[in-house]
């Protein structure tokens, strides 16, 4: 039952001042991955779990619309905002923007459930990490799953009983869909029919799979693993507060992490609590190394230039901040062929919503994202067309991913006039890294996070040849009578306009990650470096940025971290 209803039965939230003084997990950040950790860790009545989220709950029925509750609809309730610092080699700062609410980035982001290719999950295996291939993460894939496909589904690949739900739909809501599949299938791309299989091609055409429920509703991490009647029957041992931040860790000497100091986000309440047996940061990528860093782990230099004690002096923590850049080509198409229709239209707006609320169908599901392309940029010719081989070894995985969309998948305001159709254009495995610093020990302070993107010269390769992809599949569309006509376009496609389009047409795909990564920061097991009692379990650890949409990635690591602290690891 949602808030927005006056009888509905209210979450249990506590508050700063009601938090015990001792719980035997005290979890930062109720997040994609915090809500999973909270959940897994009080299945027993006799273990008690505090976690705590900075933003709020804020679950009304907008929240649960799928498009209403994306972050380019929302209200900007369960979103936290920031700049980046200045990035020369595009001549601007970027917006970055994570989740701030229960249930973090899944509360507003596209919904995509995918997993990523099994070999690069061996890879993570094969560079040290023991138990983090593909047939362990796969059986976490599978605990926490719930496909609604049907029958049909791959019981070795997908599960059925989990809490969270994923589906997929072939009833594409725009006509551009359906020419892009038709075009990819002749430039030689095959089609996928489920992406998150590893028996099936990794370069091709495919549908996304979305985090939605049964009845439509988006299916976040807050409303699939702590819902309101498991919080209620479990809120003797499990409490959750909201609207609280974590100011710093609290040790024992010499590095045993024992507690945490929270204040609200009003700053009119604060207290001390005690962890019996650990603290899991899930802040995410930003706010763990934030956390650590505060709490005098992190780069020894650093943090003594702004007067925190250093309790453990790990270079790593901040550093390899990685995420998937994007180049947007965009091009105009008549209104009812976008979805623009629906912000432009009120009548068409009406028409969605009853739609939505009497059937559950219609342009209220999200469509923004309906399928992707995924290709090896090392398999695609000096014009962006497909080589014949058929099979992609190890050295020629996907590289590039074009998500095509009918809005504008670019940054910032745009002219709405006419409608739009246009391509994403990813590069999934950057070579760019950036940083997370302190610009202050005061917790309120705003970090300095700077992704330079495009400060490594490999970037723009992939970028490239992926751009080219794309106007072979406009080509192909148009040839198939799809009205596409020039808007954001490059000026042509030799290597300098390319670089020029990349360069001013770009974004991020808030797939931020690494900045406590495995073998740096935390071992194979989570646990912090040269430090007790304390682990790290979410986007931030991953060795690398893996080459997909990561919600469903960061639920799995959340997944091995509670299997690993309930076996005793």
């Amino acid at each position: 039952m949602l808030s927005f209803w006056p009888f509905a039965t209210p979450y249990p939230e506590i508050q700063v001042r009601d938090i015990g003084e001792e719980y035997d997990y005290i979890i930062v950040g109720g997040g994609t991955a915090g809500c999973v950790l909270a959940n897994r860790l009080s299945a027993s009545p006799d273990t008690s779990v505090l976690l705590i989220e900075r933003g709020p709950l804020a679950d009304t029925w907008a929240s649960r619309v799928p498009l209403l509750s994306s972050d380019f609809a929302s209200d900007g309730s369960r979103t936290y905002k920031r700049k980046s610092e200045f990035q020369p080699e595009i001549d601007q700062h970027i917006e970055l923007v994570v989740g701030s609410a229960l249930g973090g980035s899944s509360r507003i982001n596209q919904m995509l459930y995918t997993r990523g290719l099994k070999q690069e999950y061996d890879m993570w295996k094969d560079a040290g990490f023991e138990g983090w291939g593909w047939e362990d993460m796969k059986r976490n894939f599978i605990k926490s799953e719930r496909s609604l496909m049907g029958a049909e589904i791959d019981e070795d690949i997908h599960g059925k009983n989990g809490e969270w739900c994923n589906q997929t739909s072939e009833d594409l809501h725009f006509r551009g869909f359906n020419k892009v599949i038709d075009s990819c299938k002749e430039l030689g791309l095959p089609y996928i029919k489920d992406i998150n299989s590893p028996k099936l091609p990794t370069i091709g055409c495919g549908l996304l799979h979305w985090t939605r429920d049964q009845n439509q509703h988006r299916h976040s991490t807050y409303h699939a693993f702590l819902p309101l009647d498991l919080a209620l029957k479990r809120k003797k041992n499990l409490h959750v507060v909201t609207k609280a931040v974590v100011e710093r860790i609290q040790f024992e000497s010499p590095a045993i992490a024992r507690g945490v100091n929270v204040v609200s986000r009003s700053g009119k309440e604060s207290t001390s609590v005690r962890a019996k047996r650990e603290i899991i940061l899930c802040a995410g990528p930003f706010g763990s190394p934030h956390v650590l860093m505060l709490s005098g782990i992190g780069p020894a230099q650093h943090l003594k230039d702004h007067g925190i004690d250093v309790i453990k002096d790990l270079p790593a923590v901040g550093d390899n901040l990685e995420d998937h850049f994007g180049a947007s080509i965009a091009y105009r198409v008549p209104m009812g062929e976008s979805l623009l229709a629906i912000e432009k239209r009120p009548w068409v707006f009406i028409i969605e919503l009853f739609r939505y609320l009497l059937f559950g169908t219609g342009l209220l599901l999200a469509p923004v994202l309906q399928l992707a392309i995924f290709a090896s940029s090392l398999l695609l010719n000096e014009k962006g067309m497909p080589s014949k081989i058929e099979i992609a070894g190890p050295e020629t995985l996907p590289d590039v991913e074009i998500m095509p969309m009918a809005y504008f998948s670019g940054d910032g305001k745009f002219d709405k006039s006419r409608g739009i159709f246009s391509f994403l254009n990813v590069l999934l495995h950057p070579k760019s890294k950036g940083t997370v610093r302190l610009s202050s020990k005061d917790p309120k302070a705003p970090l300095l996070i700077d992704p330079r993107y495009l400060s490594s010269p490999d970037d723009f390769a992939p970028l490239r040849a992926s751009l080219r992809l794309t106007l072979r599949v406009k080509e192909s569309m148009i040839a198939q009578g799809f009205p596409l006509e020039d808007w954001i376009t490059p000026s042509g496609e030799d290597d300098a306009s390319l670089d020029k389009f990349i360069r001013k047409h770009n974004r991020t795909t808030y797939h931020y990650s690494s900045t406590c990564r495995m073998g740096d920061v935390v071992d194979e097991k989570l646990r912090v470096i040269g430090v007790k009692g304390l682990r790290v379990a979410d986007s931030s650890v991953f060795p690398w940025v893996l080459g997909t949409h990561l919600q469903a990635p960061t639920v799995c690591v959340a997944e091995r971290c509670a299997e690993m602290i309930l076996d005793g690891k």
